[in-house]
């Protein structure tokens, strides 16, 4: 062994270096995870945000665990929409003007997103970002605003959290619209199972979250089918509450807690007419594997897979999107 090791210098460095370097590498993960916040930005006001104020669209309403910030715009049969983690009201821009001619448009700020805070100054994260919680809060949101029945839907997490309170609350939704949504009980993408992991978790998503408008944009584009439509623009807008401290906790948080078993395990019980819409190129939730998995759950299920869109369908291809929503809401 001693001959091997003076042969072999080199190697014996390597692993010295190694051994004193791991627990510097562990108290820098535990810094990270724990101590290390990113800044929030609440320096800039999206635009979008601006205008829906200046149009009295803005509304907020303490539901349950979350102070909901939500836009209503157009009179008729009540439309509640949630976009994907990581947005806000501003991702369903086109949907709300293409909507609200016909129908009572609510856009919600998902818990955990946009402009949504935790009602308590000082919330347990853990026992209110659960999908019991959320379902009690939207349950709430329609009581207050005296709407007794609604189309429910949404984009990833806003539409996997839309599925349960479809499934719970089947007397109080007339239709589901799924646009890549989640609540089906298949992995997420690798990255996303390693937020699962205590520490490993907290870490990985401070350092991954974007920290400027530019790194929002690459996040965008890892999200579109076409690359060239995201704009400085669209950053812009979506930027600010990425930032924001409760927004970033609840991510892991959310990824550990929202059990798309249960979800999963209810659809086959729905009766609730369903439109199912996915982007072909979806990098986030493959497309073959989810719509396989809502053939075998839901048969009588309308499912649509377009081409050239990745996980944001609806920016991919708006006018395909508008035109299935108006013609299914119709039916």
């Amino acid at each position: 062994m001693k001959h091997f090791w003076s042969k072999h210098r080199w190697l014996r460095r390597t692993t010295y270096s190694f051994v004193a370097l791991l627990p510097l590498c562990l108290v820098a993960l535990l810094f990270v995870a724990y101590v290390y916040m990113p800044p929030e930005d609440h320096t800039h006001v999206p635009a979008y945000l601006t205008q829906i104020q200046e149009q009295h669209l803005d509304h907020y309403i303490d539901a349950g665990n979350f102070r909901l910030h939500y836009l209503h715009e157009g009179s008729g049969e009540p439309v509640v929409l949630m976009p994907g983690g990581g947005a806000w009201i501003y991702e369903f821009r086109y949907i709300a003007a293409a909507l609200a001619p016909h129908y009572s448009v609510y856009i919600i700020d998902p818990p955990g997103d946009g402009y949504t805070t935790p009602t308590a100054k000082n919330p347990n994260f853990t026992t209110i970002y659960t999908l019991d919680s959320i379902d009690q809060s939207l349950l709430t949101f329609m009581n207050k605003l005296h709407v007794p029945r609604a189309v429910f839907g949404g984009n990833s997490w806003g539409g996997g959290m839309a599925l349960y309170f479809t499934e719970k609350h089947p007397e109080r939704v007339i239709k589901y619209v799924g646009m890549d949504n989640t609540g089906l009980d298949l992995p997420d993408p690798w990255f996303y199972e390693l937020a699962k992991w205590p520490v490993i978790g907290e870490a990985i998503m401070k350092l991954s979250m974007p920290t400027s408008v530019d790194a929002t944009r690459q996040l965008l584009e890892g999200l579109l089918f076409d690359k060239s439509e995201v704009t400085a623009d669209m950053a812009q807008e979506l930027y600010p509450p990425l930032t924001f401290q409760c927004n970033l906790v609840s991510q892991w948080v959310l990824e550990r807690n929202l059990d798309w078993s249960v979800t999963d395990q209810l659809i086959p019980k729905m009766k609730t007419p369903t439109l199912v819409i996915w982007g072909k190129q979806d990098t986030i939730e493959d497309s073959s594997s989810y719509v396989q998995r809502w053939h075998q759950l839901d048969p009588q299920a309308t499912i649509v897979v377009l081409d050239h869109a990745g996980h944001l369908v609806y920016d991919d291809q708006p006018k395909k999107v508008k035109q299935l929503l108006l013609s299914f809401l119709a039916a």
